[in-house]
């Protein structure tokens, strides 16, 4: 189409041509969203009782049979801090705390926990046994 052409469109039709086109990306970004990775910070708050000196962690998207990741995060704090790119959405984190305990043994306690990632940090309570 030449410019000449083009000049005689009408300008509502030339504007609805462009107003689709940016629906349409924006139809497909949204669409598309929900599957990108984002960074999601998973907080391991220790509460009482003797440290944790090691946690293995799984994170398994809700609904499928694999880990999504698995890591294994060491040292003595009150909390641990694990940093992970994941989509948002509904997830199973299951995690096997190792404490050290006074008289030099070792405790090690499990569990799972269900949450939603939205981006941002989540906390995930570890209790006294």
């Amino acid at each position: 189409m030449t410019t000449t052409e083009e000049a005689r469109r009408p300008l509502w039709r030339r504007l609805a041509a462009r107003v689709a086109i940016v629906g349409g990306v924006a139809v497909a970004v949204s669409v598309a969203t929900p599957w990108v990775p984002r960074e999601q910070v998973l907080i391991y708050r220790v509460s009482g009782g003797d440290p944790v000196r090691r946690l293995k962690v799984h994170v398994t998207r809700e609904g499928e049979s694999e880990a999504a990741l698995g890591a294994t995060l060491t040292g003595a704090s009150p909390s641990f801090r694990h940093a992970v790119s994941l989509p948002n959405g509904r997830y199973v984190v299951s995690v096997q705390a190792e404490r050290a305990l006074s008289d030099g043994g070792v405790n090690e306690t499990s569990f799972v926990r269900r949450v939603t990632l939205e981006g941002g940090e989540t906390i995930l309570p570890i209790e006294d046994p």
